[in-house]
């Protein structure tokens, strides 16, 4: 289900006494959620280093953090795993625009608000100091797990993707082969035919291959 600090208290609670090496294998369906909760059950799962299988999706920040971070991934039958982009994703865009995090995040917050009491400066010192520590958190993790880099989750942020999702299409994915290029677990798609090729690719994300992740 949704990443969120109950899920995480659940998680903890139920692996805290287990003796290393016992939790093996972990299924997970989630649309993502809360990044700092995903970061911290991507640390648990890179501690667990389980088997994971994708029933249905892994997306967002579960695809960012806790996919990563296991052992292998299966994929089953037109389930999906994919990625919108991460918090340092929001920096990248800032970069793209030539203005600063301050300035990009009160542009998106200003032309989605409506509500003439919201003091959208003191959000700003709030929630800017917020992405930028969150940006140092998720780097440690994936250096943490081994990771060359954040190439899968920053891949398609920006503006040159976003005119191909169409229909109910999230966020772009990756064939098996290409997962491995990008330094992610094994991965392995337990359906017939090519991952890329299947229903749940197709209708949820648009593929992206490594050299489209060059900047």
């Amino acid at each position: 289900g949704g990443i969120n600090a109950a899920g995480l208290n659940a998680l903890s609670e139920a692996v805290r006494d287990l003796p290393r090496g016992q939790v093996t294998k972990m299924l997970i369906n989630s649309g993502g959620g809360d990044t700092k909760v995903g970061i911290y059950i991507g640390s648990i799962v890179a501690d667990l280093k389980p088997d994971l299988t994708i029933d249905v999706g892994c997306f967002s920040s579960c695809a960012n953090f806790i996919a990563p971070a296991a052992a292998s991934i299966t994929i089953r039958e037109n389930a999906f795993l994919g990625w919108h982009g991460n918090d340092r994703g929001f920096q990248i865009v800032a970069d793209q625009k030539g203005i600063t995090l301050r300035e990009h995040f009160r542009a998106t917050v200003a032309t989605g608000s409506d509500d003439p009491d919201f003091d959208i400066e003191a959000w700003l010192d709030e929630a800017v100091p917020t992405i930028e520590a969150l940006i140092v958190e998720e780097a440690a993790l994936y250096d943490r797990i081994g990771l060359p880099n954040d190439a899968f989750a920053i891949c398609g942020v920006g503006d040159r993707f976003e005119d191909r999702l169409s229909g109910q299409q999230l966020g772009w994915g990756f064939s098996v082969a290409d997962m491995a290029r990008l330094g992610l677990p094994p991965a392995r798609y337990d359906g017939p035919g090519a991952y890329e090729d299947s229903p749940g690719f197709k209708h949820w994300l648009i593929r992206l291959t490594p050299e489209d992740c060059q900047p």
